[in-house]
């Protein structure tokens, strides 16, 4: 049956963070929209922080209902983490009508609305958004993250066995857990680009606003500043793209708390004329970064998928990906642009130079990206979702 025919959809959205800005609570929040743009009903349980202090609120025209929390450290005083009841989590789900339980990131919200759905008969789908190596690569040297690894993976089989389907947004994410594909519906389903946002624009007003010169070749990382985005590398491959390809420069579209540090790299490797921090950049300026850039530039050691690169395709960038070992975005490079060894910045500025060197690759790489980033239109992406929710029901 046509899906406008069918019955509209109840969906509680379980994502603390819901105002956080990180890929996994970006793409709640388009599929969130996108749902309700075709007539269906969500509402998102979530976290109160110091900004949104109403147990009912709304957030960007969705209803959120929101519980007391405890702030997560290294995330710039922003990403909080909630504990609801379950007796309020059952009355939620009996006075919204819930149709479908969609958890976002293995918090003890979601295994709490988790528990509750189940024992009311509500279908539950989880979003594998979550992977150890975002999160303890923040620890002390001396931490044993290995055993941090194995512990928080066991705990994710654990949640994601109790799911009537899981959704990985890559077939790197789903590689992750072999042993529950015959245990659990798996879908691989991306988190998508919306392309009709993402596009080829004018990018004078981004050039202007943030004095950059438009004669140079620019290089550009958008994502935050956290250790698993090994942004050093980047910042360390300038010196040797400025000596041998002068007419260069490096824009750096993001912010986090490690911001700071990477500024004082910059200063100290010689290069803080060569590289512009731009902090956090609204969504308009986002989409003009990507088109001002000629190269985008993504060093990350860890992603799932890589919505940023979906976003620089969009807008036309070849792209360098770090070839990493816990990083999907290597899937990405398919004849538009190039992968270079993980952190090794002398592998970075070499694959960056021959880029920078050869207008024709470039353009053909930009095109490629073009092409390639319409088999990941977000309205596709929806639509299989839909699919899912109705073959549950």
């Amino acid at each position: 049956m046509p899906e406008n025919v069918q019955k509209k959809l109840n969906i509680a959205m379980v994502c603390d963070p819901i105002d956080y800005t990180a890929g996994a609570f970006v793409s709640t929040l388009l599929f969130a929209d996108l749902l309700k743009s075709r007539g269906h009903k969500v509402i998102f349980i979530s976290a109160m922080s110091p900004q949104n202090k109403k147990p009912i609120d709304y957030y960007k025209g969705t209803k959120v209902y929101r519980f007391a929390s405890v702030l997560l450290p290294k995330t710039e005083k922003q990403l909080y983490v909630s504990f609801p009841t379950s007796r309020k989590i059952r009355k939620i789900l009996s006075d919204e009508q819930i149709d479908i339980l969609h958890n976002t990131i293995p918090t003890p919200s979601s295994v709490i609305a988790t528990k509750v759905a189940k024992s009311m008969g509500v279908k539950i789908v989880t979003h594998s958004h979550s992977q150890p190596e975002n999160i303890f690569l923040h620890l002390p040297k001396m931490m044993p993250k290995k055993a941090l690894n194995v512990v928080y993976y066991k705990f994710m089989h654990w949640l994601y066995r109790q799911a009537d389907a899981v959704i990985y947004p890559s077939e790197f994410a789903k590689r992750m857990f072999p042993e529950l594909h015959d245990e659990v519906r798996s879908e691989v389903i991306s988190n998508g680009v919306n392309i009709e946002r993402f596009k080829k624009v004018d990018a004078s007003r981004f050039f202007k606003k943030f004095e950059l010169d438009r004669s140079k070749k620019h290089l550009l990382y958008v994502g935050r500043f956290h250790p698993e985005k090994s942004i050093e590398t980047l910042i360390n491959a300038t010196p040797q793209i400025i000596k041998e390809y002068p007419e260069s420069h490096v824009i750096m579209a993001g912010s986090g708390h490690m911001e700071d540090k990477m500024k004082r790299l910059a200063k100290d490797v010689g290069m803080d004329k060569h590289i512009t921090f731009c902090g956090r950049v609204n969504d308009e300026d986002l989409v003009l970064a990507y088109n001002a850039a000629d190269i985008f530039v993504l060093p990350s050691l860890a992603e799932l998928e890589g919505m940023v690169v979906l976003e620089a395709m969009a807008c036309g960038d070849p792209i360098l990906i770090a070839d990493a070992k816990y990083s999907a975005s290597t899937d990405f490079v398919k004849g538009n642009g190039f992968l270079f060894k993980a952190e090794d910045s002398g592998d970075l500025a070499e694959k960056a130079l021959v880029l920078l060197r050869d207008e024709k690759l470039r353009q053909s790489m930009a095109e490629e990206s073009l092409r390639a980033s319409r088999e990941y239109d977000i309205n596709r992406s929806v639509d299989r979702i839909l699919d899912l929710f109705y073959s549950l029901l």
